[in-house]
């Protein structure tokens, strides 16, 4: 068994700097595990000075020529969709934005042949974004969604050494180019569940504990979970507060001043199931059910932007509210 990385990374971003930690934790766990990280080019070529940590942590760095013109969110799709062509051996294909917590053994075990974790650890029905992934099918043109049932989740990829292997990714690859260069949606994860579709729905689904994603329903899997997947470009955004410590940006920058990962850092990858920042609980199912609603990101905006009049709108929603309770109270008499 093989444990693959893709990256595409410059020292502008911090995709290395993730790559290092959760190799790190790998190796931490399982001491001869196969890591193979796939790179581009350019990537390999940044492997000099400070950024030379990961040749410590990896069995094998293969990098992959592009031309200029290819961008890199490209040259990470098309390397992620070709797997097969450069591991000729089972595989366990792992986001970088990730933290191993345990030993990956137990995968030499499992019967399937393909196979991946629901995204959000539940079905379509029950997703916050199940809206969102029906209408981006329904502009790809794919039916996966609902043929399904659910989505599973790009960030974490089981295969076997088969022919079911070469046609998943052969086909999910077709599917992302044509996403990609026809209908300039660059996400993956479509292209995968589509392909998984359109080749006999053949993909497993592994345990949560597999691919652990605590900001969507990965809690309950938390205490047995193997990979922890913290979603990096959840950070992206400026008023994002990163829920996971490993993930905040000021962390990870300072992995970039040094030529491995700081001791107190690698003692928190070492106690990944501890590393939680505050957060605040909702608890209340109807401000749960339209967390992702633009209107809620909206109101968020103009908090920001324009508080005054944020202000006025929340003092007539508060006034509006309050002659509702009264005339309730009149018809209760």
């Amino acid at each position: 068994m093989k444990y693959v990385y893709v990256l595409v990374s410059s020292p502008s971003d911090l995709y290395y700097e993730q790559a290092v930690m959760s190799a790190y934790s790998l190796r931490k766990h399982m001491a001869d595990a196969d890591i193979e990280v796939l790179v581009d080019n350019k990537t390999n070529e940044s492997f000099t000075g400070k950024r030379t940590a990961l040749k410590k942590y990896a069995t094998n760095i293969i990098s992959i020529d592009f031309d200029d013109s290819i961008k890199n969110v490209e040259r990470s799709r098309l390397i992620k969709t070709s797997i097969p062509e450069y591991i000729k051996d089972d595989f366990l294909y792992i986001d970088c934005d990730t933290i191993i917590a345990d030993s990956l053994s137990e995968l030499n075990d499992i019967p399937f042949v393909t196979a991946g974790v629901l995204d959000g650890h539940c079905m379509l029905n029950e997703h916050v974004h199940k809206n969102y992934f029906i209408q981006r099918d329904k502009k790809l043109g794919f039916h996966a969604t609902k043929a399904q049932g659910y989505n599973i989740n790009g960030g974490l990829v089981f295969a076997r050494n088969s022919q079911e292997t070469i046609d998943l990714f052969k086909k999910w690859n077709e599917l992302w180019k044509y996403s990609a260069y026809k209908k300039h949606d660059l996400h993956d994860q479509s292209a995968l569940n589509e392909a998984n579709y359109q080749t006999g729905m053949k993909m497993q689904l592994l345990s949560g504990e597999w691919n652990c994603q605590p900001a969507h329903g990965g809690l309950a899997y938390l205490k047995n979970a193997k990979i922890i997947h913290y979603f990096s470009s959840e950070f992206s955004g400026k008023s994002y507060i990163p829920y996971y410590k490993l993930a905040d940006k000021q962390l990870q920058m300072r992995l970039k001043d040094t030529d491995d990962i700081p001791e107190d850092i690698k003692e928190m990858i070492d106690n990944p199931k501890l590393q939680f920042n505050h957060v605040h609980l909702i608890n209340d199912s109807r401000i749960v059910s339209i967390m992702q609603s633009p209107l809620i990101f909206t109101l968020a905006d103009i908090k920001n932007h324009a508080p005054w009049l944020f202000s006025i709108m929340e003092n007539s929603a508060g006034l509006c509210r309050k002659m509702g309770k009264f005339v309730k109270q009149i018809l209760r008499k």
